[in-house]
């Protein structure tokens, strides 16, 4: 190529980092307000404490964050929202202040104010230290110790206090000594009351902006000047001074804090935290990061994130400082394809055609393809300092690395998928279509197709080549480019990854996981990563694995079969795709951006879990004090369980289990970002609620106190209940046997009634008989035998001796039974009154009228209960007339279930049949007495509700025209 078709075709921009242009490079952060609803952006102080809860002091106030939620801290006597200056005395107990003088502490979980110095402060931050019995406050009026208990203020120093630092209980204060008419600058060192100058600065300038940062061997002052900011180290053991020279870096800034760690002294400022060390009274720099931010505090919690306060934009968490996140805002391009170059030099191509030379984190040359191209893939070939730069499209290009000068070599290295070096002279490289080997591929080449079929990795192992296509694994002699297809229990392999450690293949496939291929022998991988996370890369650095998930980023040391993952709690919060290994740096591409990751021991972090506590029980959905047990109701058995471990996004990587003893035998998962257990419903009895938290990259999980909850049974199972049951059930059957006892005793004492009754109703029945079968009426009745016998009237006289002995035979036969039926009643009525009338000689009319609706087979009466009544019709009323004797009988229903009989003569009447008996007044009427007393016993003892009503039937002039008697019964 010419150089003027140079020109045409590439466009070279060399940038070195140092000398042309410095990326800013950034630890991996978070924006807390990104995680959670950050109450302010506003932050002056932060700390941890014990619990490792972070306290946070901000313009609206104190606040605690437990990982998940934030507490404001407020006192009723608070004069302003804004605290400061968060400490710790010896026994862990929180202090902080504000500009009124207002000094509080935290005890009982509430905020509490110690004193209220605001006539000592004069309106000024005062700083203060805290002692033992004592709290001493620095104020431009001097220092004042207040006593804790007795809260009396003793002045033991006379100056004008600006600024102090403390290292223990030793304290570090510029004052303003005023003698005369000159101010005297000057730095005391105070152990217990005792104060000792130790640095005056003579000018007849007022300092501006003091400030004192005490460490362990050393402390600095700084001050503001004319020319920038002026240092002083101060030697606390020997109780020198000395100024030193300011950094370049520091020489206008804003300074809030200054902090030591791990021997490096961190400038906390308005454009950022710088890093230096301090060699031979010399500042030296070593890195500046977050240098868009003013950062006004720093606090490294318990699983080393560091917590960044910020002034005017909230608090940023870095997970890890070693790992550094760059972002190509310069670039608007996409990153499409990277590739290392030596030590720790690499590439990275975009979609619109420009080539990024970095060297380490520094960006050291662009160089731009003509035209827009769309960069797929990068090769870099060591041996001849060559880049391959393939594009998706019929084009590629190579890049003398030496000259930095491209070549265009059409579609040789086109839409590429894979590169691997097989000798000096020998490539092997994949497309979208074909697997190729190419002879001397930067001179005259030579092309052989191996294989038709899209290609997706390649691999150089023991001396083979082993490319991974979609139908297929194939084997390759390196010499004659014969094949064979690996298969595993004779299936062909679907291959996305390739990769080697010292002995062994391991191949990223579609269906079978992680393999491993080892002395041509198929093995299951040992690598035991969490259930359907899939494999996008894996990438070996000797016996190292690294293996690229949607998870982040796993590191397995095949010697150890250690295990470990890079991920969002490290601050590698993306998934992983594409990356590269380098000589001692992982580089971590994405679309926009990229991350710098050390190959060093301390990139991994060693994780604890905080200690899980339960913050909340609800009972029955009603909140009550936490305790470790409780006794309930039965019907208060709802049970409802929040808890947290404190930490940083605790709620995404800290795993909860829970247990009750007495329902469960293994431990119960509870899904992440789940901070709470419902129970709905227990049943009576005791239960120990246990539960513990593990952060997902910690070793051992943390416990948290049991609760025990007592639920008492319900009343209904209780043994009180059991007994007045048993008692009731006793009772109840003692009541039911006595009962039955006593239906028993009723039962048999109304048998023993009811054999009286039938002994009675037999004798009435008797006597009714007897009656019926009175001498007269048997006289009377063998009379009109004789009569018609002498009168030679015999067919008269066999007829009535048949109706004669037909009625006696019914007699007989009733007189057995105490009920019969009406019909049988009416027939012995009906022959009773045909002999009857034989003896009235004719002279006797009567009528017996029954209702149609009555079923007189069916309807039972009292045996021979009618004929006393007619009888009496007859004997005492119809036989003192001489003619027009008239008996009428009348069978009716009067109502549902009753019949109503009714005896009706035109006799003489009652009364004068009553005047006719008194010469036989030694004459009882047996019949009607014993009706009578039937009628009595089946209404009293047989509950038959017989009614016998007897009426006198009067004509004109009030003459007795006879007697009705009305009989009603019910229908039986």
């Amino acid at each position: 190529m010419t150089k003027k078709d140079h020109k045409k075709y590439t466009t070279i921009i060399t940038l070195l980092l140092n000398v042309f242009m410095l990326l800013g490079q950034t630890p991996t952060h978070n924006y807390l307000q990104n995680i959670s609803a950050l109450p302010d952006i506003e932050f002056y102080d932060i700390t941890e404490d014990l619990d490792h809860f972070i306290w946070l002091a901000a313009n609206k106030g104190l606040f605690r964050y437990n990982g998940n939620t934030y507490r404001k801290f407020i006192h009723p006597e608070q004069k302003s929202n804004s605290l400061f200056q968060l400490k710790f005395d010896a026994k862990e107990q929180l202090w902080c202040n504000n500009i009124y003088g207002q000094i509080f502490f935290i005890q009982n979980d509430s905020l509490t104010l110690f004193y209220d110095a605001n006539k000592l402060v004069k309106g000024q931050l005062a700083p203060y230290q805290i002692l033992e019995k004592s709290v001493r406050l620095f104020t431009v009026t001097g220092i004042y110790d207040i006593d804790k208990s007795t809260r009396n203020v003793t002045k033991i120093f006379e100056g004008m206090c600006i600024d102090n630092a403390s290292f223990n209980e030793i304290n570090y204060t510029f004052v303003i000594n005023l003698e005369g008419s000159t101010k005297r600058h000057r730095i005391y060192k105070f152990e217990n009351t005792t104060a000792k100058k130790i640095l005056e600065i003579k000018s007849s300038q007022h300092i501006q902006t003091p400030k004192l940062f005490a460490f362990k061997d050393e402390v600095f002052f700084t001050h503001t000047s004319a020319s920038g900011n002026i240092f002083y180290l101060i030697n606390a053991e020997e109780k020198t001074s000395e100024k030193i020279n300011t950094p370049n870096q520091l020489k206008d800034e804003t300074i809030f804090k200054i902090l030591k760690f791990n021997e490096e002294y961190w400038f906390l400022t308005s454009s950022g935290v710088f890093v230096f060390n301090l060699l031979n009274h010399n500042l030296i720099f070593k890195e500046h990061f977050f240098e868009t931010e003013s950062i006004t505090d720093l606090e490294i919690d318990f699983n080393s994130n560091y917590w960044f306060t910020t002034l005017n934009n909230g608090v940023l968490v870095s997970p890890n400082l070693k790992i550094k996140f760059l972002e190509l805002n310069h670039v608007k391009a996409n990153i499409t394809a990277s590739v290392g170059l030596k030590n720790n030099n690499f590439v990275l191509g975009t979609n619109n055609g420009k080539l990024l030379f970095y060297k380490q984190d520094h960006l050291v040359k662009i160089i731009e393809l003509p035209g827009k191209k769309f960069i797929g893939k990068l090769y870099f070939d060591t041996d001849n300092e060559k880049l391959i730069v393939s594009i998706n499209a019929s084009e590629s290009f190579v890049v003398d690395l030496n000259t930095y000068k491209v070549n265009d070599v059409a579609n040789t290295f086109s839409v590429a998928k894979t590169f691997s070096k097989i000798n000096d002279s020998t490539l092997f490289y994949g497309n979208y279509r074909q697997g190729v080997v190419y002879k001397n591929p930067f001179g005259k080449l030579k092309k052989q197709v191996v294989k038709d079929s899209r290609v997706k990795a390649s691999l150089i192992f023991n001396n083979h080549l082993f490319v991974s296509y979609i139908d297929g694994v194939f084997k390759y002699d390196t010499a004659s480019f014969a094949s064979e297809e690996l298969k595993r229990n004779s299936k062909s392999l679907l291959v996305n990854s390739l990769t080697k450690s010292n002995d062994a293949m391991w191949l990223v496939t579609q269906h079978n996981g992680l393999l491993k291929f080892k002395n041509n022998t198929w093995l299951k991988s040992e690598i035991k990563l969490p259930n359907n996370l899939q494999i996008n890369k894996i990438h070996a650095d000797e016996n190292v694995l690294w293996i690229s998930t949607d998870a982040g980023l796993y590191q397995y040391q095949v010697p150890s079969k250690a295990l470990k993952l890079l991920g969002a709690q490290d601050g590698l919060n993306t998934a992983v795709i594409d990356f590269l290994i380098l000589h001692n740096q992982i580089i971590v591409t994405l679309p926009k951006a990229f991350f710098i990751l050390p190959k060093t021991q301390d990139l991994f972090k060693t994780y604890k879990t905080s200690k899980v506590k339960v913050e909340a029980v609800k009972i029955n959905d009603r909140d009550t004090l936490v305790a470790s047990s409780y006794k309930l109701p039965y019907d208060l058995n709802k049970i409802g369980i929040t808890f947290n471990s404190n930490g940083f996004q605790s709620n995404q990587h800290v795993k909860y289990q829970y247990r009750v003893k007495q329902i469960d035998s293994s431990w119960q998962n509870i899904p992440l970002h789940t901070h709470f257990v419902n129970f709905n419903s227990l049943s009576s009895g005791m239960y120990t609620f246990e539960l513990k938290a593990q952060n997902i990259s910690a070793k051992q999980p943390v416990f948290a106190t049991p609760i025990t909850f007592t639920i008492a049974k319900p009343y209904w199972e209780t043994y009180w209940f059991y007994a007045l049951v048993l008692a009731t059930i006793i009772g109840l059957v003692w009541f039911y046997f006595r009962r039955r006892l006593q239906q028993k005793e009723r039962q048999r004492i109304a048998e023993i009634d009811k054999i009286l009754i039938d002994k009675k109703i037999t004798n009435l029945r008797l006597e009714n008989l007897r009656s019926q079968m009175n001498p007269h009426f048997i006289f009377n009745a063998l009379n009109s035998i004789q009569d018609y016998i002498i009168s030679n009237e015999k067919e008269l006289a066999s007829s009535y001796l048949v109706k004669f002995s037909r009625l006696i035979r019914m007699y007989l036969d009733y007189s057995q039974q105490n009920e019969i039926t009406l019909e049988e009643e009416l027939n012995a009525l009906k022959l009773y009154l045909e002999l009857e009338k034989v003896r009235f000689e004719d002279e006797l009319e009567y009528k017996i009228t029954i209702d149609n609706q009555l079923k007189t087979k069916q309807i039972k009466v009292p045996s021979l209960f009618i004929q006393p009544y007619v009888e009496n019709a007859l004997k005492h009323g119809l036989i003192h007339k001489l003619n027009n004797r008239k008996l009428h009988i009348e069978a009716k229903i009067i109502q549902q279930n009753k019949m109503q009989i009714t005896v009706e003569d035109n006799g003489i009447g009652r009364a004068q049949s009553e005047t006719l008996k008194r010469p036989n007044l030694h004459h009882k009427p047996f019949a009607t007495k014993a009706n009578e007393e039937r009628v009595r016993l089946y209404k009293n003892k047989l509950k038959r509700d017989i009614v016998i009503i007897t009426n006198d039937l009067y004509g004109d002039n009030d003459v007795a025209a006879g007697t009705k008697v009305v009989i009603t019964m019910p229908i039986h």
